[in-house]
């Protein structure tokens, strides 16, 4: 089920506000660069780059657990976040990677 108050990020101008104005939190599997929004949604995107993950396939599997795990959350944040995901994510099951996942996104807090 879809929750309303998470959304993608779409536009090249919303990357770019997030990377001019985020905070990193990281772990061994994710990086989150996050930029508080006053929009009472978390807004998302995901960077699944070519150089640790060469095949569609794998970038593809990846991103559809990574949208798992963003509708699975909770608490949610209304933050925009760029979610990073490094080589490591290919050499855990999908659990491990999930508890990974919550571990950084709980991090996230702005004043």
């Amino acid at each position: 089920m879809k929750n309303k108050d998470i959304t993608v990020l779409k536009k090249s101008a919303d990357f770019t506000k997030v990377v001019e104005k985020h905070s990193v939190f990281n772990n061994v599997i994710f990086k989150i660069k996050a930029a508080p929004n006053n929009l009472k949604k978390l807004r998302y995107g995901l960077a699944v780059n070519k150089k640790n993950f060469p095949t569609a396939v794998v970038r593809n599997l990846i991103k559809r657990q990574m949208r798992q795990f963003i509708q699975q959350i909770t608490d949610i944040k209304y933050v925009d976040m760029i979610i990073v995901v490094k080589s490591n994510y290919i050499n855990n099951k999908y659990d491990t990677n999930k508890k990974f996942f919550n571990e950084v996104y709980n991090l996230v807090h702005f004043k």
